[in-house]
C-alpha cells in the first residue's frame, strides 16, 4: 500500500500525469515559440511548421518500439532515458541557432525519440497497475496531455515576456530534466516489483479470470477494417495538430495581443482534458463507435466556424470545444479498436495505428504552414481541416461495416 492506506497505483497515476503533463507541455509549446522561431531564421511558414510535424511523426513512430523495450527492460530506465532526451533536445534547440537545418535536426530528432520513450511505455504501466478501475486510472493519468497542452505554452510565452527563446528553452531543459526525473524514477512497472497485486487486491485474480483475448498485429492488419481505421484517425488528427500549431499564428494575423494568442493554445488543451474526462465516459453510454462518428462529424462542424470567427472570444469558445470533441475522438479510439480486434496485442495494435497520427502531424502543420505561404490566408487550411474530418466519418463508418476474415 502507499501512504495513510492509499493504494500504490494512483502514485503511479499521478506520476504518469505529471510525466504526461512534461512531455506534452514541452512538445506543445512549440506553438509559442513559432513567431520566434521563423523571425531568427527568416524562414517561411511551411519550413518552421515542419518542425513541429517532424518532432511528431517521431515519437509516434518509436511509440512503436518503446513499449516493447520498457516490457523487457525497466520502465524507470526507459521513461528515465526518454526525459534525459528531451531536456537534451531543448538545450541543443537553443544552442544550435547557426542554422534552420542544424536546429531542425537537433530538435526534431531529440524532442521526438524523447517523447516516443516515455508516452507509450508510462501508459501501458497504468494497466498493468489497474484491472477493475483501469478506465478511471487511464483517463486520470491521459488528463496531462490536456494540462500539459494548457500551461506549456502558457509558460513559454509568459517566460518569452522576460527571456529570449533560446533562454526559454533552456529554462525548459532544466525543468523537464528536474520534474521528469523524479517521476520517471518514481514509476515501476508492475505491483508484483513491491508485493502488491492489481487495483490494491489482497489475492491476485484466480488462474485465467480476465485472460484479455484478440487477435495479434499481424492477423489484425490482415484486415480491411484496420486499414479504414487507421485512415480515419489520420484523417481526424489532422485539424488537431492544424490548430495546435496555426492558431497562434492566425490569432495574430487577426491583430490580437501575443498572449491571448498563446492562451487559444492552452484552451485547446483545457478542452482536450474535458473531453478525455468526459465525453470518453458518455461513449460507453452511447456507445463507442456511434458517438466517435458524431464527435468526428461535429470537428468537421467547428472547422467551418473557426473559417468564420473573428476576436479573441470566438476562438476561445472554437478552441475549447475543438479541444473536448477532439480530446472525446482521442478517448474513444482505444474502446473502438479493442471491441474490433481485442486486447491480449492491443498496446501493438494501437501503436501501429498511431502511426497514423504521426503522418496527421506532418500534413496538419506543414501543409498548413504551404498553403499559407502560398497564399497568405488560414482560410483554405482550415476547410481542407474540414474536409479531412468528414473523410474520417466516413472511414469510421466503413471500418464498421467491414467483415473480419
Amino acid at each position: 500500500m502507499g501512504i495513510g492506506g492509499l493504494f500504490r497505483g494512483w502514485y503511479i497515476v499521478g506520476a504518469v500525469h505529471v510525466l504526461l503533463a512534461l512531455i506534452f507541455g514541452a512538445a506543445y509549446s512549440f506553438g509559442a515559440f513559432f513567431t520566434s522561431i521563423q523571425a531568427h531564421f527568416d524562414a517561411g511558414r511551411f519550413s518552421t511548421a515542419s518542425i513541429f510535424s517532424f518532432t511528431a511523426l517521431i515519437y509516434y513512430v518509436v511509440g512503436m518500439f518503446s513499449g516493447a523495450w520498457s516490457d523487457r527492460a525497466s520502465v524507470r530506465a526507459v521513461t528515465a532515458t526518454g526525459i534525459v532526451l528531451l531536456a537534451l533536445g531543448f538545450l541543443a534547440g537553443s544552442l544550435l541557432t547557426s542554422s534552420l537545418a542544424l536546429f531542425l535536426g537537433a530538435f526534431c530528432l531529440l524532442v521526438g525519440l524523447g517523447v516516443g520513450l516515455v508516452y507509450v511505455p508510462a501508459v501501458s504501466t497504468i494497466q498493468r497497475w489497474f484491472v477493475a478501475r483501469r478506465s478511471s486510472a487511464s483517463g486520470l493519468a491521459l488528463a496531462g496531455t490536456g494540462l500539459g497542452t494548457l500551461i506549456g505554452p502558457m509558460i513559454a510565452g509568459e517566460l518569452m515576456r522576460h527571456l529570449s527563446w533560446q533562454a526559454t528553452m533552456q529554462v525548459y531543459a532544466a525543468a523537464i530534466a528536474l520534474v521528469g526525473l523524479a517521476a520517471a524514477f518514481s514509476l515501476r512497472g508492475r505491483p508484483e516489483e513491491l508485493g502488491l497485486h492489481p487495483d490494491g487486491a489482497a489475492a491476485p485474480l484466480p488462474s485465467g479470470a480476465g485472460t484479455p483475448q484478440g487477435m495479434g498485429l499481424g492477423e489484425a492488419s490482415r484486415q480491411a477494417r484496420f486499414w479504414w481505421y487507421f485512415g480515419a484517425i489520420f484523417f481526424g488528427s489532422i485539424g488537431l495538430f492544424l490548430a495546435l500549431v496555426h492558431i497562434n499564428p492566425h490569432a495574430q494575423q487577426q491583430g490580437l495581443a501575443v498572449t491571448q494568442a498563446n492562451l487559444l493554445i492552452g484552451l485547446i488543451g483545457v478542452g482536450n482534458i474535458l473531453g478525455r474526462l468526459v465525453l470518453g465516459r458518455l461513449g460507453d453510454r452511447l456507445g463507442a463507435l456511434r458517438f466517435l462518428v458524431l464527435l468526428t462529424l461535429s470537428l468537421a462542424v467547428l472547422c467551418g466556424l473557426w473559417s468564420l470567427v473573428h476576436g479573441f472570444v470566438a476562438l476561445a469558445v472554437f478552441a475549447i470545444l475543438f479541444g473536448a470533441a477532439n480530446g472525446g475522438c482521442i478517448a474513444l479510439y482505444p474502446a473502438v479498436a479493442a471491441a474490433w480486434f481485442g486486447t491480449r496485442n492491443l498496446g501493438a495494435i494501437l501503436g501501429a495505428l498511431y502511426v497514423a497520427v504521426g503522418i496527421a502531424a506532418v500534413a496538419g502543420g506543414s501543409v498548413a504552414g504551404l498553403l499559407f505561404d502560398l497564399y497568405e490566408s488560414y482560410t483554405l487550411s482550415i476547410l481542407l481541416a474540414g474536409a479531412c474530418a468528414l473523410l474520417s466519418a466516413v472511414a469510421v463508418l466503413q471500418a464498421g461495416r467491414a467483415q473480419t476474415v
